[in-house]
């Protein structure tokens, strides 16, 4: 049986048709992170197959605030499953647990923002490290959405996802960076899957997934309309298993693309039948990374977040802002 309370079950983990969909995108993301060991991680794999190529990268966030990271681009026109430059994620039992598997080598940066504005120069003068992931995610929610039932990715008009689902969980494995290996057990742990047509640049707000120390886990969407109205969504999942959608998700930032931010990450969440929650945390590791659809571009500046110290929890957030390819 199915472990969901949305639309989606067993039968949409699969891959979908893209015939006549231009900008077709059908990707897979994981994001865990462990309080204890300071390690956490981004890994997504997309297929494009009407722009004719697949993407993959894998982000790991490192004690100390260096990160191990790798991203491109292989040829690929069909969307037979998720697997490229290495890295595969497979679903082995359907809305409950998927495999995480990545056998190739990373660039090990000490400074992040490097990245901005000449990755690829950056990535090249790196040092390059053998690296292994191992990692099962074992679902702790069921399958949900985050729009109102309809499966629609973000809250406003954006073209970033028609189909779209989301999944709290736990990872348990191992990771090798280098001479170093990492065991986690049960670390905090996200997945999404989405599909239909994408346009990155056509993202202007914030995301967050958060775990707070009570057990409550946060998934909130904050985007801008082009007339300048601010819409929200996302759900709170309390310890109980409540399911609280959020009615306003609302980031107090001056970010604007930077390749640095040195503020703080202060949100505020309100969701249906909860209290106001107020999310003021500093920035552990800043990483300011570029996608590009066409002639346009977008820079997610992607951060690691503690709530008082990490006593009061940790989270992993994006500030989405369109800038000049």
């Amino acid at each position: 049986m199915s472990f969901t309370n949305c639309q989606y079950g067993a039968d949409a983990e699969q891959t979908h048709g893209f015939t006549g969909i231009e900008n077709y995108n059908e990707s897979v993301y994981v994001n865990f992170l462990d309080p204890v060991s300071q390690l956490g991680g981004l890994l997504r794999i997309g297929n494009r197959p009407t722009l004719g190529y697949s993407e993959a990268s894998v982000q790991l966030t490192l004690p100390g605030g260096a990160i191990a990271f790798r991203a491109g681009r292989e040829p690929s026109e069909t969307n037979d499953g998720f697997a490229s430059a290495g890295l595969e994620i497979a679903v082995k039992e359907p809305t409950r647990t998927v495999q995480l598997s990545y056998r190739n080598t990373v660039a090990r940066l000490p400074i992040p923002a490097l990245l901005a504005d000449r990755g690829r120069q950056a990535l090249k003068n790196a040092p390059s490290e053998e690296c292994e992931i191992a990692l099962t995610f074992t679902a702790g929610t069921p399958l949900f959405v985050t729009t109102d039932d309809d499966g629609d990715c973000t809250p406003g008009p954006s073209t970033i996802a028609s189909d779209h689902y989301e999944q709290f969980g736990h990872v348990s494995g191992t990771i090798r960076v280098g001479g170093r290996t990492w065991t986690l057990e049960h670390a905090t742990a996200f997945r999404d899957h989405s599909w239909g047509p994408r346009e990155w640049a056509s993202y202007t707000g914030e995301w967050l997934a958060a775990w707070l120390a009570d057990g409550t886990a946060i998934t909130a969407y904050g985007e801008f309309e082009p007339s300048g109205v601010r819409a929200s969504g996302g759900v709170v999942v309390t310890p109980d298993g409540g399911f609280h959608p959020i009615t306003d998700y609302t980031v107090h930032t001056d970010y604007a693309g930077e390749p640095t931010y040195a503020g703080r990450h202060v949100a505020l969440v309100r969701a249906e039948g909860l209290p106001l929650l107020v999310l003021d945390g500093s920035i552990r590791h800043f990483v300011p990374v570029t996608q590009r659809t066409g002639d346009r571009a977008l820079r997610m500046g992607q951060m690691t977040v503690d709530f008082a110290g990490g006593l009061g929890g940790w989270g992993i957030a994006e500030f989405l802002r369109p800038i000049r390819g």
